[in-house]
């Protein structure tokens, strides 16, 4: 019987050069007639991109098109950087929803003013450097235990003096969408 293997290896096309050693797998791979399929993922289009913030903020695509064009600029279409931008945006009372008005309302000029960095991770960053000392705890805890941490896990930490302010960070950490709850824990 023979035997089978999935492999799947990623790469940014912009931060690898042509003598990387991921193009030397491929050619390696491609000589012992291994079968591969490589993807291309890009970014949104404009076009996708509008439909995607007029699903987000139930409204028209016309009347969402100049906030859309805005955060294309700013984002290039990086579909995580878009959620992360547009949630900073509402974060900061830049993206509201007026109660009077029944939908979503923006300031094209303050949201065209903001210097945003083209880089996710720095967005990132500087949302977790916001959050309370509580939370940045709890989510450093969490990480040391992976992908996931049990509930009871948590909860005995929390009887531990050194991490009693846990569970003070895990309300505010689920609800700003850092941590997860399913049914082993938390993830």
């Amino acid at each position: 019987m023979g035997s089978c293997m999935l492999f799947v290896g990623t790469y940014r096309d912009n931060e690898v050069q042509v003598g990387h050693a991921v193009f030397a797998l491929m050619e390696n791979l491609k000589i012992s007639n291994v079968p591969t399929n490589q993807v291309s993922l890009t970014g949104l289009d404009q076009e996708n991109l509008n439909e995607m913030v007029s699903d987000a903020l139930c409204l028209y695509p016309r009347i969402c098109k100049s906030l859309s064009d805005i955060v294309f600029q700013k984002t290039k279409g990086n579909p995580f950087f878009v959620l992360q931008f547009m949630q900073s945006l509402q974060s900061r009372g830049l993206l509201q929803y007026d109660s009077f008005q029944k939908r979503w309302v923006w300031n094209e000029d303050a949201i065209r003013a903001e210097e945003i960095t083209g880089n996710v991770l720095h967005l990132l960053s500087s949302k977790m450097n916001q959050l309370s000392n509580n939370m940045q705890l709890l989510l450093k805890v969490m990480a040391c235990f992976g992908t996931s941490t049990k509930e009871s896990v948590i909860g005995y930490l929390a009887e531990s003096p050194e991490y009693s302010d846990v569970l003070n960070g895990l309300e505010g950490a689920i609800s700003d969408g850092f941590v997860e709850m399913d049914a082993e824990g938390y993830i």
